[in-house]
């Protein structure tokens, strides 16, 4: 398990989700891509595990979208429905303004989408004549969880930015009137923006909500951080195996021994 690049950003993973997984991959396996997203993609993004210069967030696999290039994987699945909620994670090394998520009608008009402005930290929840901003929730050059309930038939949307939507109200709550559905939706760099963009541990539900992954639990075998955590992210740091939790504690898309020192401290905190 050595077929990685640990002077720069380490391939990353997204998490696994049954409705919509980001990427396929194993560490048996080598190998990771956006199979699952079944609308297809632009041919632009880089599907990153061993081997691959891709930050990721948990597990071994995950996504990057090249310098100022559209780029974008496609979902099909929604199919005509009127709510969706979506979470994802982002490493805003974007420079310009980002559109990084579309929902689209059943013609391919875009309904909504998501906007982050890493040199501001906003991130705006846009479209159907709404335009919701989560004022300074991202911050720039690190991984930012982002979820949004978008529910036509209540009239209601809601965005959470770097917090936990099982336990934490909306950071921008709104109200809006559309007779539209979603029937597709993407994930990406959608308007060419300056900068390189990785995503990580995406998923999508229908109605109930997803919340942020553990950070520091580099050890999935469990939801606590323990010192197994720890272990995980020397294993790979001395590239004996890659983490298949969430190694990068700091969240600064890099997975060095400064994480492993994180989860120290909050083990002896």
């Amino acid at each position: 398990m050595k077929m990685f690049n640990l002077n720069s950003r380490l391939a990353r993973r997204a998490t696994a989700t049954i409705a919509l997984g980001l990427l396929l991959g194993a560490q048996t396996a080598m190998a990771c891509t956006v199979a699952n997203w079944n609308g297809g993609n632009s041919g632009n993004v880089t599907a990153g595990g061993p081997g691959a210069d891709v930050a990721r967030y948990a597990g071994i696999c995950a996504m990057e979208t090249p310098d100022a290039t559209v780029a974008w994987v496609q979902d099909d699945s929604p199919g005509g429905i009127d709510r969706i909620r979506a979470r994802f994670y982002v490493l805003a090394d974007n420079s310009s303004s980002a559109v990084i998520y579309r929902g689209f009608t059943s013609t391919d008009a875009a309904l909504f989408g998501v906007r982050l402005s890493s040199t501001s930290g906003d991130v705006t929840l846009f479209g159907d004549g709404l335009n919701a901003t989560c004022a300074g929730c991202a911050n720039a050059g690190d991984w930012n969880s982002i979820e949004f309930d978008w529910n036509a038939g209540g009239n209601a949307l809601d965005l959470w930015v770097n917090s936990n939507a099982i336990t934490d109200p909306a950071d921008v709550s709104a109200a809006f009137s559309t007779a539209n559905t979603i029937s597709s939706v993407r994930l990406g760099n959608l308007n060419g923006a300056v900068g390189n963009l990785s995503f990580d541990a995406y998923e999508s539900r229908r109605t109930t909500e997803i919340g942020r992954l553990l950070a520091c639990n580099a050890d999935p075998s469990d939801e606590q951080i323990n010192i197994l955590d720890a272990l995980a992210v020397i294993n790979e740091i001395n590239e004996v195996e890659l983490s298949a939790g969430q190694p990068d504690c700091d969240e600064d898309g890099l997975v060095t021994i400064l994480d492993a020192l994180d989860i120290i401290n909050i083990i002896n905190s």
